[in-house]
């Protein structure tokens, strides 16, 4: 992503700073996102500096939806100048296929399920199709619940991560350490993060020029995660700095699952109407 800020004649501004908010799109009145607690929450929060009136940062969406990033120009004389965007991500289509398919089977399994609870013969039969219909009831609800090393050197990163909890941002600070006034020394970091276990990059700058420390708040969804943190001092020095950070997985709030498993049940209740209305039919057709 970058933002451009320009002055009146069109020209880049040469200095100042911009701070940043991106907030997750806010809750769909039916079926929800795949982080239900994310959605209208705050997701990232910082401050970085203009070059040549740019920012430029790399950033993984979440979730679907219309997201709200406000941005925020100060110059170095403090004049300030706000603005909002929109951005709207829509969903993976593999998803939706995905989607379509599980509500056909489902679909189907209330139609032969129908059929069997129609015949009206024995026992056993009827309690393999109540069986098959509780296993299928068990398949949607489990579908719709699924959802710092330092460098021994005169100067090292220093890296501090607040414990991360779903649904809020987490703070996130960096700076360098080891001898006086480390903290005053101009360097270009590159911080990026990594989810380990789907293996993607979720936010990254690169070659950021702070004065000896960096901070921002940054929400993590789930999993595990890499935060990395590399500084290039001056006089061609680079420290290192790395710490991982784990999520607790939190159920989804019951407002969220209630509307997908409605949904599915009144597919296979489709399915069963459809299969005692077409074994009618064909007894009817006997007679």
């Amino acid at each position: 992503m970058t933002l451009l800020v320009t002055g009146a004649d069109g020209k880049p501004v040469a200095n100042g700073s911009i701070a940043i908010r991106l907030e997750a799109p806010l809750p769909h009145w039916f079926f929800s996102t795949d982080f239900p607690l994310v959605e209208g929450s705050r997701l990232l929060d910082m401050t970085v500096p203009l070059r040549q009136g740019r920012a430029e940062w790399r950033y993984l969406f979440p979730i679907r939806g219309q997201y709200r990033l406000s941005v925020e120009f100060a110059a170095p004389d403090g004049r300030k100048v706000n603005k909002t965007f929109s951005l709207t991500i829509r969903e993976n289509r593999l998803k939706w296929f995905f989607l379509g398919v599980f509500t056909l089977v489902l679909f189907a399994a209330g139609i032969i399920a129908g059929r069997v609870f129609t015949r009206g013969v024995s026992n056993a039969k009827g309690r393999a199709a109540a069986w098959s219909l509780a296993l299928v009831s068990c398949v949607v609800s489990s579908v719709a619940v699924a959802a710092q090393g330092l460098e021994q050197r005169q100067i090292f990163g220093w890296l501090k991560i607040d414990s991360p909890t779903v649904g809020e941002p987490t703070k996130l600070r960096w700076r360098l350490a080891g001898e006086e006034n480390a903290a005053d020394r101009a360097v270009l970091l590159t911080l990026t993060i990594v989810h380990l276990e789907k293996r993607k990059m979720v936010f990254a700058v690169e070659r950021l020029p702070v004065q000896g420390e960096f901070g921002m708040d940054f929400q993590f969804t789930d999993g595990e995660y890499q935060i990395s943190a590399t500084a290039y001092v001056t006089g061609g020095q680079m420290v290192r700095t790395e710490q991982n950070v784990s999520v607790t997985g939190v159920e989804p709030p019951a407002q969220a699952m209630i509307p997908a498993i409605g949904f599915f049940l009144a597919v296979i209740a489709l399915g069963l109407g459809v299969g005692r209305w077409s074994r009618r039919s064909e007894a009817a057709n006997f007679t």
